[in-house]
């Protein structure tokens, strides 16, 4: 039965979850979700929007936010990404702009970008359970 405990808690220790990272997937511009996708939706009212499981984006491991100029339009754009995008900003002019606009990337690695971390990848949860199975052992 110790075994079967201790083995226990070293797989919970070791393995993370199997499932994907959870992102806002929204556009500015969709008709679906009208306002629901700004640069600021978490400022004044709460969106009705939730984070969607990145299951359909292979190796997702990261969630997007671009604010500003993209695809030829202006706005907001949230997606699961795998690849790491960095965080920075530019300012661009296109042929026929009269002004330039900033448009900026941010990404991040945890669900819906709140820095909650997982269970399992949080260290103090790691110390803890290792400190329980050697507490366990030797008593």
């Amino acid at each position: 039965m110790k075994s079967f405990i201790i083995t226990s808690c070293l797989i919970l220790i070791a393995v993370k979850s199997a499932s994907s990272i959870k992102c806002y997937v929204c556009n500015t511009t969709s008709s679906a979700q009208p306002f629901q996708c700004s640069e600021w939706f978490e400022r004044y009212d709460q969106p009705e929007i939730q984070p969607v499981d990145c299951e359909n984006v292979h190796g997702a491991k990261y969630c997007i936010k671009h604010i500003g100029r993209y695809e030829g339009g202006i706005g907001a754009i949230r997606y699961c990404s795998s690849r790491d995008l960095g965080n920075y900003c530019n300012y661009v002019k296109n042929k026929g702009d009269e002004q330039e606009y900033r448009s900026c990337i941010f990404t991040c690695n945890t669900d819906g970008c709140n820095g909650a971390p997982s269970f399992t990848q949080n260290p103090a949860t790691k110390i803890l359970l290792l400190t329980l199975v050697a507490l366990f052992i030797m008593f």
